[in-house]
């Protein structure tokens, strides 16, 4: 039987580096029985196929194209973290000729909760960090970013659990072996010369990667996302925001980004006791799926920005400011602001 390797990511491990280096070196893994189709494809993943999922839209084209062919695939999108138990059973009843392996990372929620609330942010999110944070602390056993075995006793209700592969995506980082380790998930043999030649030229290339925002900007955009929530759709805010920051008033910049810093606290993250718990349980559940598991003995410092901030009457003024600015580049076509 055939294999469907279903990575689902979820956000913020390294996804988008995989899928770029699965795209440009399709025909290498092509050669090794693998194809990485651009067939349902946005930017670097098949993120259309998730779409196709969650609206019960695969057809006998579809259908074909899986079964024609005499390979294995990779379907990539960290989106298809976010579907649920009906939607994947769907899928194996709409492929029942393929077998579905799920490879899914696992990354310690402290170091991950930061990254995923700025994704937040970045697509409209108006919700401070620790308003955020503690929605998820609060139900820790019910948080499906706080426990990742809530979404891997799903996959394996589906698909069983002897086809869940799980990255210990801490682990790869520490060692900058995320790609060699997805090779191993999808049982390629990362020292073969030509993927040993297809790793080297990506590691010379620059790195493609979802690249987080200064916590200064983070915080502005999230300002500027619940003024504008009446003009601007999700994400629009903050990529008009990065487009045209040179443009915007420079001193109302500073004045905010220099408040915001005096209400930036550091915080060492890494062992807090809702990893720990994680950590406990994946280890006991989940050994026999986890192909480079290694204890956690890392912490980091991360920034954490308090809302005080925003208690600044000149604060909001220059906000306004902004705003106004930014406004006219979100009603106009961009072209008529081109230089």
């Amino acid at each position: 039987m055939k294999y469907l390797y279903l990575h689902v990511g979820p956000h913020k491990t390294g996804t988008t580096a995989i899928q770029k280096f699965m795209l440009d070196n399709q025909s290498v893994i092509f050669k090794k029985g693998i194809l990485y189709p651009k067939r349902y494809m946005r930017i670097f993943g098949q993120h259309l196929f998730r779409d196709k999922l969650s609206q019960r839209t695969l057809d006998e084209e579809d259908i074909a194209f899986f079964k024609d062919s005499e390979c294995d695939f990779v379907i990539s999108s960290e989106d298809l973290i976010s579907l649920n138990k009906s939607d994947f059973t769907y899928l194996k009843q709409s492929l029942p000729f393929l077998q579905v392996r799920v490879i899914y990372s696992w990354r310690r929620a402290s170091f991950k909760l930061y990254s995923i609330w700025q994704e937040v942010i970045k697509h409209g999110g108006t919700q401070d960090f620790f308003a955020y944070y503690h929605e998820h602390l609060a139900r820790p056993a019910m948080s499906q970013m706080l426990s990742p075995d809530l979404k891997l006793s799903m996959f394996a209700t589906v698909f069983g659990k002897e086809n869940i592969i799980v990255i210990d995506y801490d682990a790869s980082a520490k060692h900058k072996r995320l790609l060699e380790d997805f090779l191993t998930a999808i049982c390629l043999d990362s020292s073969d010369s030509e993927l040993v030649s297809a790793l080297n030229s990506q590691t010379v290339q620059s790195n493609v990667r979802n690249q987080s925002m200064s916590v200064e900007d983070v915080e502005t955009v999230r300002a500027l996302n619940y003024i504008l929530s009446d003009k601007a759709s999700d994400g629009t805010v903050r990529s008009f925001y990065q487009q045209h920051i040179k443009a915007l008033s420079q001193e109302d910049l500073l004045y905010v980004h220099n408040r915001i810093k005096e209400y930036i606290s550091p915080e060492r993250v890494g062992n807090y006791a809702v990893d720990v718990r994680a950590e406990k349980i994946m280890v006991q559940q989940y050994s026999e799926q986890l192909i480079n598991y290694e204890p956690n003995t890392k912490n980091q410092e991360a920034a954490f920005p308090a809302t005080d901030w925003l208690l600044d009457f000149e604060v909001h003024a220059c906000l306004e400011r902004l705003a106004h600015q930014l406004s006219e580049y979100i009603s106009v076509p961009d072209k008529q602001h081109e230089v």
